[in-house]
């Protein structure tokens, strides 16, 4: 924020922590205003700071010894909001968003205000503020683009109460539930803990869940009942064990959803299927994202793969994220060359490449940067793209104002063009070379029509150019001899 004397500005600290500084024009130096400033917001005539530090708000004067140690007192403000009055307000903001952050300024060919116009008696009949999120996805659906949604703002929910699950499976015996299966995690994460994996949990599959709480578990007609309410919380259950005379209570702490479990128990089964129907020679990696979870299960995954001789890269259900430019880089790396150490074998530079082939899956619910994955995979020419045609969403975000209830009318504001000037994916998707469609019942029979295709087709390639292995010559005999 610029006043008449210089720039306010917040600064992160080597630490991390947050300060405001000011940069004066007249001495060219920077003074510290204060610690822990969050947002700052100068008024229009350039003499009044509004600070958020640690959470509290704070006025001061629009200079470097600003007085910042007494906080406002907000514990009797009130607004009045007039809901038909602020509904117009964001009605007509989204609009503007659209028309000012959309990436085509004309607007996919339509009359911008005609669209207002269009909309508006629509508005006059909303009664509640659910009804302008769907007026806004009216306005929203005009432009047919990727990227544009409306989430809403300040509407009452019912608060949720996360019952407690266990990272396991079940089947009802005259005994209690017996556990059929423990889904593998990684409990150094929250995120990935498998509450029978715990250490000092004492329950094994095969055992029998008896009661939880004190309450026996075939007195109820569902067996989660007795974990309304409970997730991430303690809970006691009663197990017995064959070949046990009597039974032990075991606490156990709960997780409140298996979503990330049994992704990683997918990964688990998709790799150990490529590995027996290819005899262990091509590799396996899933990529969820192209985002943060993406990116991480890239380098958990692909280190194992890379002496693999072909290698599967799984774009099925891809969620997009951020451009996958660092990610196609990585997958398409070459050795440059090897290092020999002594007792192991050859190492190659960078570490993290493969060279031979690889084919990628795809399906309808591979989108946004899931999308310019396997169009960028095809565009270096890494292999046959299986499976079926991807969403086709390529305008994307990079965001713009929310409004003024917290609501959004998001804006797609970059859209892909290709190297010869041409709009593509968008509304078409990436086609595969080899369309597969993967059905239901063969899914659930324990099958994967994609992966079985992949293999066959890269087995062939295996077969027809059989990759020579990196072994090393003996080392030189005669290294530092003088000759006679």
């Amino acid at each position: 924020a610029a006043s008449m004397d210089g720039v306010f500005f917040i600064a992160q600290t080597a630490q991390g922590a947050t300060e405001l500084r000011f940069y004066d024009l007249k001495t060219a130096k920077t003074d510290l205003v204060a610690a822990g400033v969050g947002s700052i917001n100068l008024s229009a005539n350039k003499s009044t700071l509004l600070l958020n530090i640690n959470g509290a708000w704070v006025v001061a004067q629009a200079k470097p010894a600003a007085d910042v140690s007494k906080p406002l007192d907000l514990s009797a403000l009130t607004l009045r909001i007039d809901p038909v009055v602020e509904w117009q307000q964001m009605y007509v903001d989204a609009w503007r968003v659209l028309r000012e952050w959309f990436y085509d300024p004309g607007m996919h060919g339509n009359d911008w205000l005609a669209i207002r116009e269009k909309y508006q008696p629509l508005l006059r009949s909303a009664s509640q503020r659910s009804d302008l999120d769907y007026v806004l996805s009216e306005i929203a659906g005009e432009v047919n683009s990727g990227h544009i949604y409306v989430d809403r703002g300040d509407e009452a929910q019912v608060e949720r109460k996360n019952g407690g699950l266990l990272g396991a499976e079940f089947i009802r015996t005259d005994l209690g539930y017996r556990v059929t299966k423990i889904f593998p995690g990684q409990n150094w994460s929250e995120e990935f803990r498998s509450p029978f994996l715990d250490a000092g949990v004492d329950i094994r599959l095969g055992d029998v869940i008896t009661a939880i709480n004190g309450t026996p578990v075939l007195g109820v007609r569902n067996f989660y009942q007795l974990l309304e309410g409970q997730g991430g919380r303690a809970v006691e259950i009663e197990r017995r064990r064959d070949g046990e005379n009597v039974g032990k209570r075991v606490q156990v702490k709960t997780i409140v959803a298996e979503t990330s479990l049994r992704y990683l128990d997918w990964i688990q089964t998709r790799a150990e299927l490529v590995n027996k129907l290819s005899n262990g020679r091509i590799g396996y990696v899933h990529l969820p994202n192209t985002a943060i979870e993406g990116n991480r299960e890239l380098f958990k995954q692909f280190p194992s793969q890379i002496d693999k001789e072909a290698l599967i890269i799984d774009d099925r259900y891809n969620g997009g994220g951020f451009i996958p430019d660092r990610i196609i880089e990585i997958l398409a790396r070459k050795p440059l060359n090897y290092w020999k150490r002594r007792g192991l074998a050859p190492e190659a530079t960078p570490l993290l490449s493969h060279d031979g082939p690889k084919a990628m899956l795809i399906n309808g619910l591979s989108s946004s940067g899931g999308d310019a994955l396997p169009y960028y995979f095809r565009k270096l020419g890494l292999g046959l793209l299986i499976g079926t045609r991807t969403w086709g969403g390529l305008i994307g975000l990079s965001g713009n104002p929310a409004l003024s209830d917290g609501g959004t009318m998001s804006a797609s504001t970059f859209r892909i063009l290709s190297t010869d000037n041409k709009w593509v994916v968008e509304n078409e998707g990436v086609a595969p070379d080899i369309e597969v469609l993967d059905r239901p019942e063969l899914i659930a029979a324990g099958g994967d029509p994609s992966i079985e295709r992949a293999v066959i087709e890269l087995l062939k390639t295996l077969d027809a150019t059989p990759k020579t292995p990196v072994v090393a010559p003996p080392a030189p005999t005669d290294f530092g001899r003088p000759t006679r």
